[in-house]
């Protein structure tokens, strides 16, 4: 086959970096192309191409060079998880610990009221909302342990699946979008910087 020549898996989907050649507009021509794990990146002179059969959504991005802010590699993750994973994890430990200290204070016990054990007789309406609050206390004091418990264990779930992210990832930045990451071995995101941000500075 003749270099530059797009070849093609049998779903007819580009394979390696040549077939960058095959996605260019008339007049459009490669400046840089690298693999990127199993699939390519590539800088025209107009646009940012890259293709990433392992992504689990958009296999095949472009950006228009004026667009892109920059590019690196890093293994982040997905910050909004672990966001969310620290509050609950927070939120469920606060709520323990003031369930288990209104547990350890049995403040429902003292404030109900036994007419046996008293010198007196409590007015009807005194004993009706001491054990209104003695009963409140003690749904409060079960509310709090289980949903403590609940929200730690959804942060830990939470936690877990932002770890599942942290893979490395080749991401390019854009100006005035969500950047672009596309999950990608180390080593090859590192090459593909170094490739792609020289033919990007040729302006």
């Amino acid at each position: 086959m003749d270099e530059g020549v797009a070849t093609e898996d049998a779903a007819g989907e580009p394979t390696a970096a040549p077939d960058a050649e095959r996605y260019c507009y008339a007049g459009e021509a490669v400046v840089a192309a690298t693999p990127l794990g199993a699939g390519w990146a590539a800088v025209t002179s107009h646009r940012l191409i890259a293709y990433n059969p392992a992504a689990d959504g958009r296999r095949f991005e472009t950006v228009d060079r004026p667009n892109v802010a920059g590019i690196d590699v890093d293994a982040a993750g997905d910050r909004r998880l672990l966001g969310w994973a620290v509050r609950a994890l927070l939120y469920g430990l606060a709520a323990v610990a003031g369930g288990a200290a209104l547990r350890a204070m049995d403040l429902g016990e003292t404030l109900s009221m036994d007419p046996g054990t008293t010198g007196a007789a409590p007015v009807g309406s005194v004993l009706a909302v001491t054990d209104a609050l003695a009963s409140a206390l003690v749904t409060l004091t079960a509310l709090l342990l289980l949903g403590g418990l609940a929200l730690f264990v959804g942060g830990l779930a939470l936690l877990a699946r932002y770890l599942r992210t942290r893979r490395s990832a080749l991401v390019i930045e854009r100006f005035g979008d969500e950047p672009v990451r596309l999950a990608v071995p180390r080593t090859d995101g590192e090459r593909a910087v170094r490739a792609l941000s020289g033919a990007l500075d040729e302006r």
